[in-house]
């Protein structure tokens, strides 16, 4: 069992100030930056949907993006996640059903795991795989410099009613 401490941060805040740092260290818009702006909080579920199909192992990009090209009731969102049980956070990609619980076709038990990312809206995921040649990863220096063109057009491409936070 795995006991915090009141003086303890908490793993959640700890992949905030992770992200937080990260941005500090761009010098332009960035993934850091574009993370500390419009990243949020996610819980994940207990169970799978019994549509979803687990997809290849770090493969996270690419099983997100797969499923959430086709499927209406799902949102693609990349950022960072965390296993507790090795709070080291690591870049990830996962879905969002419509009330922004996680749905992640790559890990097979995500319960307790904590997530921290930006929903896009699925035209802008079209757009930055075409665009890109089909490479995964919205996030990434050279996708996001070389597509998404601005700020601003980044910000077009945020789903922005899941940024609210859920109770």
């Amino acid at each position: 069992m795995n006991v915090q401490s009141a003086a303890e941060p908490s793993l959640e805040s700890l992949l905030i100030e992770h992200v937080h740092r990260l941005s500090c260290w761009e010098q332009v818009f960035g993934p850091a930056t574009a993370l500390k702006m419009f990243g949020r909080l996610y819980t994940s579920i207990a169970r799978r949907p019994q549509w979803l199909v687990p997809g290849e192992a770090k493969q996270c990009f690419r099983n997100a993006t797969a499923f959430a090209l086709v499927r209406r009731d799902v949102t693609y969102v990349e950022g960072f996640a965390l296993d507790p049980a090795l709070p080291i956070p690591l870049e990830h990609a996962w879905l969002v059903d419509d009330i922004g619980q996680v749905i992640d076709p790559t890990w097979d038990d995500n319960i307790g795991h904590i997530y921290y990312g930006v929903p896009f809206e699925r035209n802008f995921v079209a757009r930055m795989m075409e665009q890109s040649g089909g490479q995964c990863g919205l996030l990434d220096h050279r996708i996001l410099h070389r597509h998404a063109g601005s700020q601003q057009e980044f910000v077009q491409g945020v789903r922005g009613d899941l940024l609210k936070e859920v109770a």
